[in-house]
C-alpha cells in the first residue's frame, strides 16, 4: 500500500517541480563540476532540462524559479547528482524518494486513451480489498470516478473501453493487484450504461 503522502506535498502544488520529476523519469547526464556555493549544477541543469520541460503556453517559467525547484527538490532529497567518469561528469537523477513522487505524478495524470471506434465491448473492474487496506482501497475508488468508470455497485466498475494497461498500473501502484479482477464483456441490455457515458461526451 503507497504512503500517503506518495508524492511531495508542498511541491504537489508546484508545478515546476513536478515537470522536473516528470522530466527525470531517465536521468539527464551533466558535463560540468555540480557543486559550488553558486550552485551552477542547478544552472547547468536547467540548460539540460530545459528542452524536457513543457512550458505552460503562453508565458514561459522562469528560468530562476526552475533553478530554485532544482535546488529545493535536492535538498529535500528528490534527486541527486551521481559520478559518472573522471572527466567531471555527472547524471542528474530521482532518488528512491523521487521515484515514488514519480509514480505519484503518474498516478495523478494517468487517463485511459480513448479508441475512435467502440467494439460494443465493457471493461469491468470488481475488487474485494479487506479493511485494513481501506486507504488503497478509498484512493481506487476515487481514481475509478476520476476517470469518469460508471459505479454499479460499490466495488463494480464499469468503462466503455480497455483498460488492463491503465488498471496494472493503478493496482501495482496501490499494492492490491490481488484484490482486484479486470475482463471485458457485453452487455445485453446497455441502454442505460450508454445513456451515461454519451451524456459525458463519450460517443458510443
Amino acid at each position: 500500500m503507497p504512503r500517503k503522502s506518495f508524492y511531495p506535498q508542498r511541491e504537489n502544488k508546484n508545478i515546476i517541480a513536478k515537470k522536473i520529476i516528470l522530466a527525470l523519469a531517465v536521468p539527464v547526464l551533466m558535463p560540468f563540476e555540480p557543486f559550488s556555493k553558486t550552485h551552477p549544477w542547478a544552472r547547468g541543469a536547467h540548460g539540460k532540462l530545459e528542452s524536457k520541460l513543457l512550458y505552460p503556453s503562453p508565458e514561459k517559467i522562469d528560468e530562476k524559479k526552475i533553478r530554485q525547484s532544482l535546488y529545493v527538490l535536492k535538498k529535500r532529497g528528490y534527486i541527486k547528482l551521481t559520478n559518472v567518469d573522471n572527466k567531471g561528469k555527472f547524471n542528474l537523477e530521482l532518488t528512491k524518494k523521487g521515484q515514488e513522487a514519480l509514480k505519484g505524478y503518474e498516478f495523478q495524470d494517468l487517463e485511459i486513451e480513448k479508441p475512435k471506434n467502440w467494439d460494443g465491448k465493457w471493461s469491468f473492474v470488481m475488487f474485494d480489498i479487506p479493511e485494513k487496506s481501506r486507504y488503497a482501497r478509498d484512493v481506487l475508488r476515487d481514481k475509478l470516478e476520476s476517470m469518469e468508470f460508471f459505479r454499479v455497485q460499490q466495488s463494480v466498475w464499469v468503462y466503455p473501453y480497455p483498460c488492463d494497461k491503465e488498471m496494472d498500473f493503478i493496482t501495482e501502484f496501490l499494492g492490491i493487484r490481488g484484490g482486484v479482477l479486470v475482463f471485458t464483456g457485453k452487455v445485453s441490455r446497455d441502454i442505460k450504461l450508454k445513456l451515461h457515458f454519451n451524456k459525458i461526451g463519450f460517443s458510443l
